[in-house]
């Protein structure tokens, strides 16, 4: 049995769908993907931040799930843009984004504009994403795609392969990843601005409810915006970063918890005072309910009382009460200590995490 014909064929397979829009490929849904990836980089290493301040320069420990979101993020990137290339070659001919020569028959029905059933279309070989780009900006480079919306490709060539060459990297030997600090920058910098050129096309802007979350946070803020701005200033702070990234990740995908009314979550509200090590219960950012609890540790140290050398020398243990996160048991939003209030940020000051 030949697999791929078997699970190609129309009893086990279909065109993909998308939403009921006339853009029938991944592209969007890989878009939801990567920025999932992206956003949850900051919850998978929150508690190795928490250590350090907001300083590239400073070396810190990758947590396992990092390279997880890391792994999403990048692929999932790569993905999204070479099907972008792809469908605007395609428009100008399926013939510059397959290899169809080994196919002549099916060459001559492209060459003819005759109609290509999927089974067909599976025969062929699609080009590389590299070989995809170059295409389309040799075109753009010769006046042949007159559309200047499609410029952006052009100018942001090198971005595009350095992005590749990541998935590649990762895809083929699995050796790389940037570390978290580096992550940032580059999608701050580079990526994300590149997104936002691509999701506003006009023939791409109807694709929003597919990859953007449905939750609006309360801070009112456009969290890619907000991350691409803070990468315009020479000192970036990565804490500022971190606490956008995980607005984003409850935005994107928020949780399934639902509370019927306000004396429910009252009711949980207390519940989970009597569960944690909790000072305050406040504002969340992002759901804008009255479940963001201020969540402390107690630390513990030696101080000592008098000389060593003396006979009133003595040591003891001395508790502190430290403030550790905020976390919403509603949306699931959390960050700890390594992020500052909002109001440092510039942000809406009806909202805080920490009381000192």
């Amino acid at each position: 049995m030949n697999l791929i014909s078997n699970y190609s064929s129309k009893i086990h397979s279909q065109d993909f769908e998308s939403s009921g829009l006339t853009f029938q490929n991944t592209a969007f849904y890989s878009l939801k993907i990567a920025l999932k990836g992206y956003f949850s980089t900051y919850q998978s290493m929150k508690n190795q931040l928490s250590q350090h301040t907001s300083n590239p320069k400073n070396t810190i420990k990758h947590d396992e799930t990092y390279y997880e979101h890391f792994l999403e993020a990048i692929v999932h990137f790569q993905h999204f843009f070479e099907l972008i290339v792809k469908d605007i070659l395609e428009k100008e001919s399926p013939l510059l984004v397959v290899k169809a020569n080994l196919q002549p028959v099916i060459l001559h029905k492209l060459i003819n504009e005759e109609e290509i059933h999927a089974e067909e279309y599976n025969k062929l070989y699609s080009i590389e994403f590299s070989e995809a780009l170059k295409t389309l900006t040799e075109l753009l480079n010769k006046g042949r795609i007159k559309n200047p919306d499609y410029l952006i490709f052009k100018d942001k060539k090198e971005i595009l392969l350095t992005l590749n060459n990541f998935r590649n990297r990762i895809w083929h030997r699995g050796r790389f990843a940037l570390k978290y600090y580096s992550l940032d920058e580059f999608m701050g910098k580079y990526i994300l601005p590149l997104v936002l050129d691509v999701v506003n096309l006009n023939e791409y802007i109807n694709y929003r409810n597919i990859w953007k979350g449905t939750l609006s946070n309360k801070l009112d803020i456009d969290i890619i915006n907000e991350i691409i701005k803070e990468f315009k200033v020479s000192t970036p702070d990565y804490s500022k970063v971190a606490l956008l990234k995980e607005i984003g990740r409850i935005e994107i995908s928020p949780s399934n918890l639902s509370f019927k009314s306000l004396d429910h979550i009252s009711t949980m509200t207390t519940i989970e005072e009597s569960l944690n090590m909790v000072s305050d219960i406040l504002k969340c950012p992002v759901c804008g309910n009255k479940s963001l609890l201020n969540c402390y540790e107690y630390e513990s140290h030696l101080e000592e009382l008098g000389d060593e050398y003396s006979q009133n020398f003595s040591m003891f243990t001395v508790e502190e009460f430290i403030e550790d996160r905020v976390e919403c048991f509603l949306c699931k939003f959390e960050v700890k200590k390594f992020v500052k209030n909002p109001e440092e940020y510039g942000y809406n000051k009806e909202f805080r995490f920490w009381n000192i």
